[in-house]
């Protein structure tokens, strides 16, 4: 679960999830989850841009 900060990687039990968009409409639900979607996305490119100038360091020596 993200909050929209990149140190906000927050886990939550299944049950959870389900209380947290049991109330929510469909259309608010499908936001909600490509919202998350986009925000995984942003997470996993920044971590491979962070592998690559690690990787770009290393060669240097």
């Amino acid at each position: 679960m993200f909050f929209g900060k990149k140190d906000k990687d927050v886990r939550i039990t299944d049950k959870q999830y389900k209380d947290l968009v049991g109330n929510m409409s469909k259309s608010e639900r499908k936001e909600f989850d490509r919202k998350q979607k986009q925000l995984q996305r942003e997470k996993d490119d920044d971590w491979l841009l962070g592998m690559l100038f690690l990787t770009d360091d290393s060669d240097d020596t």
